[in-house]
């Protein structure tokens, strides 16, 4: 109530705040509906770290996507570890992430997402215009949900630069999509994508790195670069 109250000449006290830290801070579901009223009423927050605060979905419905909807100014959202799940992603997806003009960057860690998270971000991202880097590593999107992102990345036509994907369980087909999609003309503006420990098989990942002209017995290793392009990938 502090942050977003005003003072007696009709300021608002939280008007010069621009970093919002609160990770593992235990305030549950309650507690991010009430950060949604924080961010709504700020006009200089730039940086917010709500991560290891266990929500789930309730805790993205109505206040908190209300308020990151309102704001103009976040730069940086972290909600990493918050047991989002799928509906929580959507709620996310269907609102604020569409449309926010300053969000660049998203971080969605270890959240428990599945394939139909990674199809409500596909369709975030075909409209999405400001997001450019877009973490969701230490989820379960599989080879479906891997698919269905590429399409969404095909959508973007550019904007998003950085995305990690790593401990998805995307497999050989979901990783060989994301290369393919990193090497087209599509995928050029990609400067960084991280792949890595997706349960890709030993002569999978042989395939992968010759079609990528980056062979196993060459001299790189995980890192891959293609210029000032970096790709992670290994099993």
């Amino acid at each position: 109530q502090g942050l977003t109250s005003t003072t007696s000449t009709g300021e608002s006290v939280g008007k010069n705040l621009k970093v919002l830290l609160m990770p593992r801070a235990r305030f549950g579901t309650a507690g991010m509906k009430a950060m949604g009223g924080v961010i709504g009423a700020s006009t200089s927050l730039e940086n917010v770290i709500l991560s290891s605060n266990i929500c789930d979905a309730e805790g993205m419905e109505g206040e908190f996507c209300a308020g990151l909807a309102k704001n103009k100014s976040v730069k940086s959202l972290c909600l990493a570890a918050c047991r989002l799940g799928n509906k929580g992603v959507a709620h996310l997806c269907d609102g604020p992430l569409k449309s926010h003009p300053a969000l660049g960057h998203v971080s969605l860690q270890y959240n428990r997402l599945e394939a139909a998270a990674a199809k409500s971000l596909a369709q975030m991202l075909a409209v999405n215009q400001a997001l450019r880097f877009l973490d969701i590593s230490g989820n379960s999107i599989g080879t479906e949900g891997a698919l269905a992102l590429v399409e969404g990345l095909k959508n973007n036509k550019g904007r998003l630069t950085r995305i990690a994907v790593a401990q998805n369980e995307i497999q050989l087909a979901g990783a060989k999509a994301f290369c393919d999609f990193f090497m087209s003309k599509a995928g050029s503006k990609i400067e960084y994508m991280d792949l890595r420990h997706n349960a890709v098989p030993y002569p999978g990942m042989v395939k992968l790195r010759k079609d990528l002209g980056r062979p196993m017995d060459g001299p790189e290793g995980w890192m891959l670069l293609f210029g000032e392009r970096q790709l992670l990938l290994n099993r």
